[in-house]
């Protein structure tokens, strides 16, 4: 099993950089299955499956640590079990 400590603001900041904003705002559009402008957990590992496959060395350790529960928890600021564009925002 593969351990990653990834803090929130690493793990967004290395996903927004590593990849053009253009990128990562088309794999949040495609992930955000019901066009709310959230992502749920269902949608935010569809999402992290994205950037994986564009090769974000991020989003690929939590794939492969099948860690998207922290990462998400991490992330969603509110405690709201939704992540906003604001909240992918202020974390870059």
């Amino acid at each position: 099993m593969i351990k990653v400590a990834v803090p929130a603001l690493v793990l967004l900041a290395s996903l927004t950089m590593a990849s053009s904003g253009h990128a990562q705002q088309d794999a949040f559009m495609s992930a955000d299955k019901n066009a709310d402008t959230m992502l749920d957990q269902n949608e935010f590992k569809l999402f992290i499956d994205s950037m994986a496959a564009s090769g974000k060395p991020v989003a690929v350790k939590v794939k492969q640590a099948k860690r998207y529960g922290m990462a998400f928890g991490r992330i969603d600021q509110d405690k709201n079990g939704l992540l906003t564009p604001t909240e992918l925002k202020a974390l870059q």
